[in-house]
C-alpha cells in the first residue's frame, strides 16, 4: 500500500518529506522519506495524501488492508478504520436481542426469549406475559421485577446497588463464588467419584455449610448416594441439609443469609419444559447468590429428556449445549490443582449414569472423558 503511495506521490510531484520531517508512517532516508517501516503506534488508520488543489479529505470507514483509488488524478480520500471491536457481551442473566442487552425474565419486548413481545398492557413476569405482577414480583416503571435479585430495584423500586449485586433483597459486596456442573447422577458410585461432589460442596467458605437440596423429579437412589458422597468427604466436618420441596420455593434458597450451597440433583423424571421453566426461574437468583459468595452445584445424567444441565447454562456463567453418555469410560483429571479434584487419582471409571457435556467453551474443565468435559467448575469473582 505504502509503496504504491510513494509511486503515486512521485508521479504527482508530491513528497512525503514535508517541512524537513517525515509524515506519520514514513522513516527518514538520505534526501527523502522511505515507506519501509510503519509507525509503531496503536492506530491502524490509513492516510493517503490528495493531489494539490483536490477537495478536502473525507473520512471513509473501511476494513484494514482495503484502499480504493480515485478514478481521476487525485488519490483517495482519507480512510480510517476503528480498531476497537464493539463490545456485545451482556451481563448474565441478560441476553443480546436486537443489539441490546435485555433480561428475558422482565423485558416486554423479549419476554422469555428474543422477539417474544407482550401485547397491549401486558407485562413480563418471570419470562411470561401477564396482566399483573405475580408475587414476589414487583411493578417498577411498568416492568415486573424481582426485588430479591434486581440490582436496580433491590428490595424495592429504585433501590440501586453500587456493587451491582442484589441477593435476597439486599445489596451485597462482591465475593468469590462457585458454579459446578457435574456429569454424574450418583445412582451408581464409588469413593473416588464421591469426592467430586463432596469437594464441590465444601468449596463453601463456611466451616459448617448449609446445603439447600432440590430433588423434585430426581431418583431416590441418586439422592441417597449423593448424601453419602457429601458425608464421606465431610468426615468430622459439620454440614446441614435443607431440602427444598417445590420449584416455587427454590429461588428463595439462593440467599447467602440462610444458605451456603445450593445442590440441584439430576432431575431425570422432569420434562424438558419444566427444566426450562425452572432454569428461567432460578437464573437470576443463582447469579446473585454466586456473586455474593455462594456455591451452586448442578448434577446431570442420562434420561429421556435433555438433562439438567440447562439450569447451569441459563446463568450465563458457563456454557453447555447438550450431553452424551460416557458410562464405563475413563474420567481423567485435567486440572489437578482445582479444589474439586482434591484426593482424586489421575483417572477413575465413570460409573453408570455419567455424561460428558457438549458445546462448552473449554473453560473451567476439571475432569473430562474422551467425548468432552465431565466436570466444569467456574469461579465467579463478583461482577
Amino acid at each position: 500500500m505504502k509503496r504504491a503511495a510513494v509511486l503515486l506521490a512521485a508521479l504527482l510531484g508530491c513528497d512525503p518529506l514535508l517541512g524537513g520531517r517525515c509524515e506519520g508512517g514514513w522513516v527518514p532516508s538520505p534526501g527523502a522519506c522511505d515507506a519501509g517501516a510503519a509507525d509503531a503506534g496503536p492506530s491502524t488508520d490509513i492516510v493517503v495524501e490528495r493531489d494539490a488543489g483536490a477537495p478536502a479529505d473525507v473520512g471513509v470507514a473501511m476494513d484494514a488492508g482495503d484502499a480504493a483509488v480515485d478514478g481521476g488524478d487525485a488519490l483517495t480520500d482519507v480512510v480510517a478504520r476503528d480498531v476497537g471491536a464493539t463490545d456485545t457481551a451482556c451481563t448474565p442473566p441478560e441476553v443480546l436481542c436486537d443489539g441490546a442487552c435485555v433480561d428475558p425474565a422482565s423485558s416486554r419486548a423479549h419476554c422469555g426469549g428474543c422477539g417474544r413481545a407482550c401485547s397491549g398492557a401486558q407485562i413480563c413476569a418471570s419470562g411470561v406475559c401477564s396482566s399483573f405482577c405475580a408475587p414476589p414480583l414487583l411493578l417498577c416503571d411498568g416492568v415486573c421485577i424481582d426485588p430479591q435479585t434486581d440490582p436496580e430495584n433491590c428490595g424495592g423500586c429504585d433501590v440501586v446497588c453500587s456493587t451491582g449485586i442484589c441477593n435476597a433483597g439486599r445489596c451485597r459486596d462482591a465475593r468469590a463464588g462457585h458454579l459446578v456442573l457435574i456429569g454424574h447422577d450418583y445412582e451408581a458410585t464409588r469413593p473416588d467419584q464421591n469426592r467430586v461432589l463432596g469437594n464441590s460442596v465444601f468449596l463453601s467458605a463456611s466451616s459448617a455449610p448449609r446445603v439447600a437440596t432440590y430433588a423434585v423429579g430426581a431418583r431416590a437412589s441418586g439422592v441417597s448416594n449423593a448424601g453419602d458422597a457429601i458425608r464421606q468427604v465431610a468426615g468430622l466436618r459439620a454440614w446441614t441439609e435443607l431440602p427444598v420441596a417445590t420449584a416455587e420455593a427454590l429461588p428463595a434458597a439462593f440467599s447467602v443469609d440462610t444458605t451456603d450451597v445450593v445442590l440441584i440433583h439430576h432431575l431425570a423424571a422432569a420434562t424438558d419444559e419444566s427444566i426450562a421453566a425452572l432454569a428461567l426461574r432460578v437464573a437470576g437468583p443463582a447469579v446473585g447468590f454466586v456473586r455474593a459468595g455462594g456455591v451452586v452445584v448442578v448434577l446431570d445424567g442420562p434420561g429421556p429428556g435433555r438433562g439438567t444441565w440447562p439450569i447451569a447454562d441459563a446463568t450465563g456463567l458457563l456454557t453447555a449445549t447438550g450431553h452424551v453418555v460416557v458410562t464405563g469410560g475413563a474420567a481423567e483429571v485435567r486440572s489437578g490443582a482445582d479444589a474439586v479434584a482434591i484426593g482424586l487419582p489421575v483417572a477413575y471409571r465413570a460409573e453408570q449414569g455419567s455424561v460428558a457435556f457438549t458445546g462448552t467453551d473449554g473453560a473451567g474443565v476439571v475432569i473430562a472423558a474422551a467425548a468432552g468435559p465431565v466436570v466444569i467448575h467456574r469461579v465467579v469473582f463478583g461482577r
